[in-house]
Parts: C-alpha cells; structure tokens; sequence
C-alpha cells in the first residue's frame, strides 16, 4: 500500500509538471536531494498521565520544483524519516521510535537576488506513513502497529496528515540551508482514541542540493 502510494505520487508530480509545461512554456521544472536533523514529538490532550518531549532523528529524500515565475513555484517532496522522542507515563520513563515516509506539497514564494541566490518559503500539506514505531518502557518492548488479535486494533495508526511551513536560501550554486515545522491534524492512536490525543508534531533544519 505504501510504495503504491509513492508511485502514485510520482505520477502526479510528473503529471502536474507536463500540464505545467504544456500551459506555459516558461515553466522551468528542477529536482534536488535534502538531508535534515528533525526534532519531533507529541502535543497530548485529555489526560496528565502522559508527556511528551523531542528528540533527535534524521530525514533525507528528494524533491521535484515547478518554477512558474520568478515568484511562485510548487514543490512536492518524498522523504524518509527516523523519528524519536521520550513518551513518559506517570513517570516511567519511555522512548519511541518511528520509520516512515513522508509525501508533502508545498505552494512556494520565492525571491531572486541579482548575484543568482534566493529566499523561498513554502506552506502546504502533507501525509506521512509508518512502517515501523515501538515504545521501550522499562522491560516492555510495545511494537504499536501490531493489530490486537481480538479486537484487530493497534495502539497506533500508521497515518497521519497535517500542514507544514519551510523556510530557505539558495545559492546560486544550488545548494540549499532550510528550516521547517510540520504538525498533524490527525490523532494517532487507535485503541485509545477516544480517551485522549495524540498529535505528531516535528521541527527540521538541514541541507539540501538543487540541480540546474
């Protein structure tokens, strides 16, 4: 389900860059890499049993970029995460763990100085899917997509949906400093969803390449 996803994703960027293309023959369609340290966590709601604070991950993939003008642009962006963060209850120390695939879209504005470098900031949404997430809770070892065998409910979902916003330079080299912040609007629990919340949340800063 996953990797159809990512091609399907693919597709509609190549399609929406064809489109583009053909409707305006300035449109000026690029690809990069980017690798990013992320810090991520929870915003929890409805209960004090359960805290949350951010760790450090890691992230890397690619992006594709539809330059219109010389100000707006839209970029879609396929990237690979490690996420961790503590997931403390009632004072037992917890520490969670995800993999997973990020695909997100962001309308972009962007300014161009005359020595080739530009600013750029970007704001859309984005769907992230899990392949793997665990909680390590003393000598407990939870893996939280394993589907319960009575109820075939897990103790989290391995979707979530949100916006986020980015931040860049680029030089007229093409390389690239970014900053981000993304937050879920989706509750990712599942066995327990109705008693309290969860809400991915993730702060970034990285490097990145754009090649011309």
């Amino acid at each position: 389900m996953k990797q159809k996803l990512i091609v399907m994703f693919l597709f509609i960027m190549c399609t929406i860059g064809a489109h583009a293309q053909k409707a305006d023959h300035d449109t000026k369609t690029t690809w990069g890499i980017k690798a990013e340290t992320n810090l991520s966590g929870f915003f929890i709601s409805e209960t004090s049993a359960i805290s949350s604070s951010m760790n450090v991950g890691a992230t890397a993939g690619w992006f594709v970029n539809f330059e219109f003008n010389d100000y707006w642009a839209l970029q879609g962006n396929l990237l690979f995460h490690y996420k961790e963060s503590a997931l403390d209850r009632q004072n037992l120390p917890g520490k969670y763990t995800y993999w997973g695939s990020e695909i997100a879209i962001y309308a972009m504005f962007q300014r161009k100085f005359q020595k080739g470098d530009r600013i750029y900031v970007g704001l859309g949404p984005y769907s992230d899917f899990g392949f793997d997430a665990r909680l390590k809770r003393g000598n407990e070892k939870i893996d939280l997509y394993k589907k319960d065998g009575a109820s075939e409910v897990s103790a989290m979902q391995d979707f979530d949906s949100g916006f986020g916003i980015l931040l860049g330079y680029e030089f007229r080299n093409g390389v690239q400093i970014n900053a981000g912040y993304k937050v879920g609007v989706t509750n990712i629990l599942d066995a327990n969803s109705s008693e309290f919340k969860l809400i991915p949340h993730s702060v970034t800063l990285g490097i990145g390449f754009r090649f011309k």
